[in-house]
């Protein structure tokens, strides 16, 4: 298993691989119900990108956990505008320094902003067909409700785990009903133990200076 790490700070967004190496702290054993979600995970994949070889999907699959930061820009605005969902994007340089074998799609995982409290969250990799879309964008959609503007901000997140492919909508209903469905599976998988283990990662570890955010 490896880390990939993307965006270490809010000026640096190089991506370093570096070898995952067990310790009492961060080893997470793959029982058995781990391993049959982990074949499950695979099959829905390989389900909804009928083009794609085995070897691509392990890749993607055997790199996660995969974390990235970076500030917080502003994107398109439609996320709580039309789909009353908000999202925190990450600049294109950030964007482009994720590996590209992670495949564009809908995943889960945990989010802080400014070494805060850590969240669960919903990401969106790609260029959102029902908007078409011209430049790759990472929109995170934390599940908690932030009392400020969070531009300018460091977001940190985990991705966790793969829900689905991206795709187009017929409607902007059926894109929302997707996008709940989503959030709800998302809650559904961080609520394992071996997912909220992840939660507790040094990655996501507080300094000093508190996130005045809450």
């Amino acid at each position: 298993m490896s880390y990939y790490f993307a965006g270490l700070n809010k000026f640096s967004c190089n991506v370093i691989h570096t070898q995952w190496k067990p310790t009492i702290s961060n080893c997470i054993l793959l029982n058995r119900r781990e391993a049959r979600n982990l074949s499950r995970t695979r099959k829905t994949f390989k389900r909804h990108h009928n083009t794609t070889s085995n070897g691509q999907i392990n890749q993607m699959l055997n790199q996660l956990p995969l974390y990235a930061s970076g500030e917080i820009v502003r994107g398109f605005g439609r996320g709580s505008k039309e789909l009353g969902i908000p999202t925190a994007n990450f600049p294109l340089e950030v964007v482009k320094s994720l590996p590209e074998s992670l495949l564009t799609g809908v995943y889960y995982g945990w989010a802080n902003v400014d070494n805060g409290s850590v969240h669960k969250m919903v990401l969106s990799v790609g260029w959102n067909p029902f908007y078409n879309n011209t430049e790759k964008s990472v929109e995170t959609h934390m599940l908690h409700e932030f009392n400020c503007d969070l531009y300018g901000q460091l977001l940190k997140i985990c991705i966790v785990g793969y829900l689905r492919p991206e795709k187009s909508f017929d409607s902007l209903e059926a894109l929302i009903t997707a996008i709940k469905v989503d959030i709800e599976q998302a809650k559904t998988h961080l609520d394992t133990p071996e997912n909220k283990k992840l939660q507790e990662a040094t990655f996501f570890a507080k300094n000093p200076s508190e996130c005045e955010c809450k």
